[in-house]
């Protein structure tokens, strides 16, 4: 005698693939990190072109030369702090990249603003 065999049951639904998450963009706490080292790096070859400035004895040029690196290093530092922010409060991966920046870009703007202030008051006693 054989047994008989029961109907076949329709097959499972397939499960739909669950895909990850995007990563978040990292476009702008990179851009501040790049921004907020660009004055740093400047910072170390402008030695060279300041002492061949002053080595030329025009000292006005120099002087206004000086002024005008620190007024541009600073403005540099200033963009690469707001990206700093900006990618900071975006998501949480970012806030480490945007930390950085932001330290690079407030130590850089404190430095300008103690460089100025110390040659305004080393020229109002000399």
């Amino acid at each position: 005698m054989s047994v008989p065999i029961p109907p076949s049951q329709p097959p499972y639904p397939q499960q739909p693939y669950r895909t990850a998450p995007p990563a978040p963009a990292r476009g702008t706490a990179v851009a501040a990190v790049i921004v907020g080292a660009v004055p740093i790096l400047l910072g170390g070859l402008w030695p060279a072109i300041s002492i061949s400035l002053y080595t030329s004895s025009n000292y006005t040029l120099a002087g206004v030369a000086n002024a005008a690196f620190a007024l541009f290093t600073c403005l540099v530092a200033a963009v690469a702090l707001v990206l700093g922010i900006l990618a900071a409060r975006r998501n949480v991966g970012n806030r480490l990249l945007g930390g950085i920046a932001i330290g690079l870009a407030a130590a850089q703007i404190v430095g300008t603003v103690l460089s100025f202030a110390s040659s305004t008051i080393g020229s109002a006693l000399y």
